[in-house]
C-alpha cells in the first residue's frame, strides 16, 4: 500500500488533495510540456477516467510568472492540477485557491490558498529521487491502488528526467520495489534492432557513429553481431563485447562516468502496452519535443488511430536532434566556467546541451543553450552529476543569471532552464561565468 511507503505528513496531504479532487466534476490538468510533463499528465488523465472525473488538458510552457498566471487566468474557476510545474510559480497565482500542485523542482516557499505538494519539502531528492511522474503516480495511488498499473507511465518519466542514470534511488526506488510486476532485463540502452539502436542513439550519444548507418553496419560486421537483432536477442556475450566497443567509443571523447553507466540500464518490457521503457520514455519524449504532446496521450487513452503518427514523430524529431548536437558541438563557444551554443528550436536546446555535456567532450563544465527568439531567447542548461557533487547548483545559476539579464528562470541543480530578452546573452553569460566559479569546489 502506498501509505506504507510515504511519510506520514506526505500521505496526508495527498489525502487531502485526493478528498479535494473527487468533489469536482470536471477539472484541468496542467502538464509541464517536456517528457516527464507528458508522461505524469497520462497519469493523472487515466486515473481521472476511472473516476468518471471530466477533464481538459493543457501545458505548461512559459515558466516566468506572467506566462503562468495567464495560462491559469484561462480557467481559474474550476479545479487545476498542476504537474511537473507550480510550486516555483505559485506565487502568481496566490489569491487562487482551486489548485493542487503536484512538484519537484527548487522554489521558494511562498504562502498560498490552494494545495502546493513538493517533493522536496518532504526530504525528498527531487533531482534523483522523485520526478513530475513520480508525484502524479502516487497522487494516483492514494486516489486509488488499483492506478498500480499507471507504473510504465511512471517509469517513463523517471527516464525522461534522467533519474535513472546510475540506478534508481529514493522514492523512485521505493516504487519500482513495490509495484513493478514487468520482467528486466539489463542490456545496452537501445530500442529497436541493434543497427536502428545505434545509428538513432541520442542518450547515449556515439560521436560518429549516431547518425551513420552505413558506419555502424561495418561495426558490427566486423564483429560478427547481426545488425537485426533487438537488444533483448543478444547473447552474454555478445552484450559484453558491443558494451566493451562502445565505451571505448565514448572513452575517445573524454567523457566521464556518467556517460559509461548511461551504456547499459535495467530494460522492462511492457506486455501491456507493447512496448519496452526505453521505447515508451522515446515515443513520449519525441512526440514532446516536436510539439505533439497530445499524440501519445491520445494514443495511452485508447485512440489507436494516432499510433502511425505517434511513431513517425519520434524518428522525425531523432533525426532532426543528431544534425542539431552535431551542429552545435561544431559551433560551441568556451568560456572559463562554462560552454555554450545557439540551438535553432528551443524544445531541442535542453537535448543538445545533455548531450553535448554527456557524451561530446570532458564533462568538466555545463553547458548552456540558447535559442534565438525576435524578443525573448530562451535559455537551457545541464550539467553532470560530477559538476553537482563538486557544488554546481544551475537552478541558482539560471535563476540569478536571467534576472541580471531581466529575466527569469530556474529548475533543477543539473538541469534548468530561463527567458532573457533578447541581445542580453552577454550580461547572462558574464553573470553565469561568476556564479558556477563560486560554486564549483577543485575537482
Amino acid at each position: 500500500m502506498i501509505k506504507d511507503i510515504l511519510n506520514e505528513n506526505l500521505f496526508n496531504i495527498l489525502t487531502e488533495a485526493s478528498d479535494l479532487l473527487k468533489e469536482n466534476k470536471f477539472v484541468r490538468v496542467l502538464a509541464h510540456y517536456d517528457g516527464d510533463g507528458v508522461s505524469s499528465s497520462i497519469i493523472l488523465l487515466k486515473a481521472l477516467e476511472k473516476l468518471n472525473i471530466k477533464y481538459h488538458s493543457g501545458y505548461v510552457k512559459n515558466l516566468d510568472n506572467e506566462g503562468f498566471r495567464e495560462l491559469y487566468d484561462e480557467d481559474p474557476d474550476i479545479l487545476n492540477i498542476i504537474v511537473d510545474a507550480g510550486s516555483a510559480q505559485a506565487q502568481s497565482i496566490s489569491d487562487y485557491e482551486k489548485f493542487i500542485i503536484l512538484d519537484h523542482h527548487f522554489y521558494n516557499k511562498t504562502d498560498v490558498k490552494g494545495i502546493n505538494i513538493n517533493a522536496r519539502d518532504y526530504g525528498i531528492n527531487g533531482t534523483r529521487e522523485a520526478c513530475g511522474a513520480t508525484m502524479a503516480f502516487i497522487f494516483s495511488l492514494v486516489l486509488d491502488e488499483s492506478n498500480r498499473d499507471l507504473f510504465p507511465f511512471f517509469m517513463a518519466g523517471v527516464m525522461a528526467d534522467k533519474q535513472d542514470i546510475g540506478g534508481l534511488s529514493g522514492l523512485n526506488k521505493l516504487l519500482y520495489d513495490n509495484y513493478n510486476i514487468y520482467s528486466t532485463k539489463h542490456v545496452l540502452n537501445f530500442e529497436g534492432n541493434i543497427k536502428d539502436g545505434i545509428t538513432y542513439s541520442i542518450d547515449p550519444f556515439f560521436i560518429n557513429l549516431t547518425g551513420y548507418p552505413d558506419d555502424v553496419g561495418v561495426l558490427l560486421s566486423r564483429n560478427n553481431i547481426d545488425a537485426n537483432k533487438s537488444v533483448m536477442e543478444l547473447t552474454t556475450d555478445e552484450n559484453k563485447l558491443l558494451g566493451n566497443i562502445l565505451s571505448l567509443k565514448l572513452l575517445e571523447n573524454n567523457v566521464g562516468i556518467d556517460a559509461i553507466k548511461y551504456l547499459e540500464s535495467d530494460i522492462l518490457y511492457f506486455n501491456d502496452l507493447g512496448f519496452s521503457s526505453k521505447e515508451l520514455n522515446s515515443i513520449i519524449d519525441g512526440n514532446s519535443r516536436t510539439a505533439n504532446q497530445s499524440v501519445p496521450v491520445q494514443y495511452f487513452l485508447g485512440d489507436e488511430s494516432v499510433e502511425n503518427d505517434m511513431l513517425n514523430n519520434v524518428k522525425i524529431y531523432k533525426t532532426k536532434l543528431i544534425d542539431y548536437i552535431y551542429r552545435a558541438n561544431s559551433e560551441i563557444k568556451e568560456e572559463k566556467y562554462l560552454r555554450y551554443f545557439y540551438s535553432p528550436e528551443s524544445e531541442m536546446a535542453g537535448p543538445i546541451s545533455g548531450a553535448i555535456g554527456l557524451y561530446a567532450m570532458k564533462p568538466d563544465k555545463p553547458v548552456i543553450g540558447f535559442n534565438s527568439g525576435d524578443e525573448d531567447i530562451k535559455i537551457s542548461s545541464r550539467g553532470t552529476k560530477s559538476l553537482v557533487s563538486r557544488g554546481l547548483n544551475l537552478s541558482v545559476v539560471m535563476k540569478e543569471a536571467c534576472e541580471k539579464a531581466g529575466g527569469s528562470g530556474g529548475g533543477h541543480d543539473i538541469a534548468a532552464g530561463g527567458v532573457i530578452p533578447a541581445g542580453k546573452e552577454k550580461i547572462f553569460i558574464e553573470t553565469a561565468n561568476n556564479i558556477i566559479k563560486s560554486q564549483l569546489k577543485p575537482a
